[in-house]
């Protein structure tokens, strides 16, 4: 918990953004089916990760239509650009999910149940006044955020996975690192009330986990792996994931922080951990360039005349 909480007294939220890059990222999961057990070998903890994966791509693309709701009216051009990338990671992130997603259903995780119910929820939060839409994302890319600094600062959580799990999923942290301010940023700039934004939050604060409970149990259950003598086997997964040093307990500090009248996603610095991951992938010998099809960088604003 020390690291977390050591951010909250964080940078100033004036803090420079930084230009958001599309990767354009093949990691083949439709050739091969990926490990049942991919983190720790553990089926509780593992369903966490499959929960949070098959959330991800009806998620994604709930996030993208919240921001282009406000896209038009943003003025400032380097925010515009930073949409841009949001978008287009958001979308990277989506389509190599549902190819993930797709390898786990090979090994009988009920895929389309899932999407759907979370497709449902979506639906009826769609329902709600745009900056609510909005607000919602903005509190989601802040656990998004925050779990993936919790994992990438410490190297035995990053070891845990396993195969190319490991890589496919620190590199989807690491963007989501990169472009953690750009909804808050245009919310702040569009909607900019205080109470929208932490009232949204507060609901989720109290009902995100139960709900990811709830798909853990139905994919236990779907595996034939949900019965009396198999909860001894999860008590490891329960501890690393809801125990009194799991990763509820370690982010929720940071989770707290959100409610702070002056918050900003900068505040909670990450640059030195960005830098590290992008030489560690895409550096000249980065593990994950075979893995790179192609990259979108950003474009300059162009600077307003006088």
């Amino acid at each position: 918990m020390g690291r977390i909480t050591s951010l909250l007294k964080g940078k100033s939220s004036k803090a420079t953004a930084s230009p958001i890059p599309v990767r354009h990222m093949d990691f083949g999961f439709q050739d091969n089916k990926e490990e049942l057990y991919f983190y720790d070998n553990d089926p509780f903890a593992t369903s966490f990760y499959a929960a949070f994966s098959l959330v991800i791509p009806k998620g994604e693309h709930f996030f993208i239509h919240s921001v282009r709701n406000y896209r038009d009216a943003i003025k400032d051009p380097e925010l515009k650009e930073r949409i841009r990338g949001f978008i287009g990671q958001e979308a990277i992130h989506s389509r190599e999910h549902d190819a993930a997603n797709a390898s786990m259903e090979a090994h009988g995780l009920p895929r389309q149940q899932v999407e759907d119910r979370i497709e449902q929820l979506l639906w009826a939060i769609g329902k709600l006044p745009k900056p609510f839409q909005l607000a919602f994302t903005v509190a989601l890319e802040h656990y998004t955020a925050i779990i993936s600094y919790d994992t990438i600062s410490s190297k035995e959580r990053q070891e845990k996975f396993t195969g190319r799990t490991r890589e496919f999923m620190l590199w989807h942290m690491m963007e989501e690192l990169e472009h953690k301010s750009v909804a808050y940023d245009v919310f702040k700039e569009q909607v900019g009330n205080y109470f929208v934004r932490a009232g949204t939050m507060a609901p989720i604060a109290v009902g995100l986990f139960p709900v990811f409970v709830a798909i853990q149990l139905y994919l236990l259950q779907a595996q034939g792996d949900l019965t009396l003598k198999n909860i001894w086997k999860y008590r490891k997964g329960i501890a690393s994931i809801y125990g009194p040093k799991g990763l509820i307990s370690r982010i929720t500090p940071a989770v707290l922080d959100y409610f702070r009248p002056g918050f900003h996603p900068n505040d909670h610095d990450s640059t030195a951990m960005l830098e590290d991951l992008k030489e560690r992938f895409f550096g000249d010998e980065g593990s994950l360039n075979d893995n790179l099809t192609k990259v979108v960088q950003p474009q300059r604003p162009k600077t307003a005349v006088a």
